[in-house]
């Protein structure tokens, strides 16, 4: 049901025009001009021998420029990249071209942007999600990962409330031979406390990481200047398991009034990752409408393949189908071009939480549906057993695909 862990480029050249040899680019077909927050995190396809070292990992973020002319810069603390082009579908299908030089190939990033409902793009102060995913391992960067990220909408955002948890870290430094050694899932549900404008929130809950109990806590704040801010926030999650030390992780992070997306660039710690905290419903007064949830999702994410004397990562794009009975289905495909799926069925909750039980492999994941019901996460916190003996762990971002 999933890759055997090797690595094969798969290159997406452009291709020539039959008149000429002129580069024959695809155009968007839906062009528009937009700042986005950006937050990429990839890994080797192999980590080698254990202990995971912290050079396995890269952690990227900036802010992503897109322009009506389908081209893209980014932004980073080093300076500006230059254009490059980007090609936006009308049901949301994303592709970021990266064009290369010398011996590197060109290659294109696949994924999704939001285009359904309040987060379509065309929404005055909207502010939809993207995710794309580098699947191509060349030898100048051999690395897998995903990128996700939101629109930049000025103003404040209010924090205050009940939160899914969920995310995705990997582990560096540890002695003990074991998968939750080589990368650890966590799932649950937070409050953050109540407070002004752009001061530190507390925030408390429980939750769970593979098998063990798990208490969060910790801080996080709305950057204001002047009483307005860009979504940034300073965000620190502290994660407790019965009776071990607190663990502290200090992230990069970005909030709507939907949506916390953040990454663990922080790799001192012995840890980095990613993280999305998704804004519950209020049930029982205002729960989840489960007629609205069906859908087909368009995601991307990360896999981590954690059995430590085997380990190392894959990157994948596809969809997600969320059946009106309760069915559901992930087909998607990793660096090696295999398409693989997973299905089973899924069980609303009233907050929007989501318990997915996996068919085969009796694996049970964790998701979330945000309120505008067109961006969904979910996490495969399961070190489950295989024949191959290749356990792994997914995160998934993703947004509702939209109808044509």
């Amino acid at each position: 049901m999933r890759r055997v862990l090797f690595s094969l480029s798969f290159v997406l050249p452009f291709a020539a025009c039959a008149d000429g040899g002129e580069e024959d680019r695809p155009q968007s077909e839906v062009r528009f001009s937009a700042t986005h927050h950006l937050y990429g995190f990839r890994a080797l396809a192999g980590f080698g021998t254990f202990p995971v070292p912290g050079s396995a990992v890269f952690s990227d973020r900036g802010q992503l420029n897109l322009f009506d002319d389908s081209s893209y810069t980014v932004a980073r603390t080093t300076g500006t990249s230059a254009a490059d082009r980007y090609a936006l579908e009308a049901d949301g299908s994303l592709s970021v071209y990266v064009t290369r030089v010398g011996n590197e190939p060109t290659v294109v990033f696949r994924g999704a942007y939001g285009r359904v409902g309040a987060n379509d793009l065309t929404s005055p102060g909207s502010s939809p999600e993207f995710v794309f995913t580098d699947r191509v391992s060349t030898p100048a960067s051999q690395s897998l990962g995903v990128y996700y990220g939101t629109r930049i909408v000025t103003g404040t955002v209010e924090l205050e409330g009940a939160w899914h948890v969920l995310s995705l870290h990997t582990v560096f430094g540890a002695s003990i031979l074991s998968p939750e050694n080589v990368a650890r899932g966590a799932r649950g549900g937070v409050s953050i406390a109540a407070g002004a404008a752009g001061t530190a929130r507390t925030i408390s809950g429980t939750g769970t990481q593979g098998t063990s109990g798990l208490t969060f806590g910790g801080s996080i704040q709305n950057v204001l200047d002047n009483g307005s801010g860009n979504g940034t926030c300073n965000l620190t999650m502290n994660y407790t398991v019965t009776s071990q030390p607190l663990d502290a992780r200090v992230m990069q992070a970005v909030a709507n009034e939907r949506l916390v997306l953040a990454l663990d660039e922080d790799e001192s710690d012995d840890e980095a990752g990613m993280l999305f905290m998704v804004k519950k419903f209020d049930a029982p007064g205002s729960p989840v409408d489960s007629v609205r949830v069906p859908g087909t999702f368009l995601v991307g994410g990360s896999t981590m393949f954690v059995n430590p004397s085997n380990s190392g990562s894959d990157a994948f794009v596809g969809t997600v189908t969320l059946g009106s009975s309760g069915s559901f289905r992930l087909d998607a495909v990793g660096n090696d071009g295999q398409d693989f799926a997973y299905q089973g069925t899924y069980t609303l909750a009233l907050d929007g939480g989501m318990t997915i039980a996996i068919s085969g492999t009796n694996e049970s994941w964790f998701a979330a549906i945000d309120r505008s019901y067109n961006t969904f996460v979910f996490v495969d916190d399961f070190v489950e057993t295989r024949a191959n003996n290749i356990p792994e762990l997914n995160l998934g971002f993703g947004v509702r695909q939209k109808a044509q």
